[in-house]
C-alpha cells in the first residue's frame, strides 16, 4: 500500500516512479525518505513529468527488456490489445521469444506478478507508468482515486484504465 500522501492516480504514478528513481540512485526502491523526497519533487513540478516522458528515446533496443537476452528479439506490447495507440512509444519494448510468448496477452503486472514488482526492470516499469499517465490524462481521470472501486488506491487500480473506453475526441485533438 502506498503512504497516505498518495491520494490520486497521478500521485500513485508519481509514487511508483519515485521508487524507480530511488532504485537508479540508491539501488534500492524501498528507501522511504528518498522515495518521498522524489515523490514530492514530482508533485510540485521540481522534477518535470514532460522531461520524464522524453527519456524513453534513449533505451537500449539490442536486448530483451525483461531478461537481457539478445536472441530472437521482437516488439512486445507491455499492455496488449489497447484500442488507443496514442502512447504507443511507451507501450513497446524489445523482448526475446521466450519472454514474449510467456507473457502472451497478459498485462505487465498480471504477468510479472504484484509480489515481484520490485524486480521489474526499470525501463519496462517506467514505460508502463508513462503510458498509464498519458491514458489517465486522456480520460481526465488523473485526479481520481480507487478506479477499480475495491476500497483502496493501489497498483491494481492503475491497469483498470484499460477497461475504460478511450476518449477518441481527445486523441483526435492530440493528433492535429
Amino acid at each position: 500500500m502506498p503512504p497516505s500522501a498518495v491520494k490520486t492516480v497521478r500521485d500513485l504514478i508519481y509514487w511508483e516512479y519515485a521508487k524507480l528513481i530511488a532504485g537508479s540512485a540508491l539501488s534500492d526502491r524501498k528507501q522511504f525518505p528518498f522515495v518521498m523526497k522524489k515523490f514530492k519533487e514530482l508533485q510540485t513540478g521540481k522534477i518535470k513529468w514532460s522531461d520524464i516522458l522524453r527519456e524513453d528515446l534513449k533505451i537500449d533496443q539490442s536486448k530483451c527488456a525483461y531478461c537481457d537476452s539478445s536472441e530472437s528479439l521482437s516488439n512486445d506490447h507491455i499492455v496488449p490489445k489497447r484500442e488507443c495507440h496514442f502512447a504507443e512509444i511507451h507501450n513497446i519494448v524489445k523482448a526475446c521469444k521466450h519472454c514474449n510468448s510467456s507473457k502472451g496477452d497478459r498485462d505487465l503486472i498480471e504477468w510479472w506478478g504484484i509480489d515481484r514488482r520490485y524486480e521489474l526492470p526499470r525501463n519496462v516499469f517506467g514505460k508502463y507508468l508513462k503510458m498509464l499517465y498519458v491514458c489517465y490524462e486522456c480520460r481526465d481521470t488523473l485526479d481520481k482515486s480507487d478506479i477499480n472501486e475495491d476500497g483502496k488506491l493501489d497498483l491494481h487500480d492503475l491497469g483498470a484504465i484499460f477497461q475504460v473506453p478511450c476518449n477518441q475526441e481527445k486523441v483526435r485533438e492530440r493528433d492535429r
